[in-house]
């Protein structure tokens, strides 16, 4: 079943975040568990993620600005952090 949800571009691109954020914490815990079930289980969220993330990404260039790839080296973790929350690099 399709849907329609009208968002703003600002929108769009914190949904973007929001998804990738997930993605990067879901494979974090995909490595770290043992649980053959719950490995399953993140796998089916890892795939839904990454095709809910092609989603948003067709729709504007501006969600294209966070790429599943884009490991940003502008903070000391290696991960990109939300503007809004930026990480104390010094």
């Amino acid at each position: 079943m399709n849907r329609t949800l009208e968002v703003t571009d600002a929108e769009l691109q914190e949904l973007d975040f929001l998804v990738k954020k997930e993605w990067r914490g879901s494979l974090v815990e995909l490595n770290h568990t043992r649980a053959f079930a719950y490995k399953d289980a993140l796998k089916e969220r890892i795939k839904l993620l990454e095709q809910f993330s092609e989603k948003l990404s067709a729709l504007k260039p501006a969600a294209r600005e966070i790429m599943i790839e884009d490991y940003s080296a502008s903070s000391p973790d290696g991960v990109r952090h939300h503007p809004a929350n930026p990480v104390n690099c010094g």
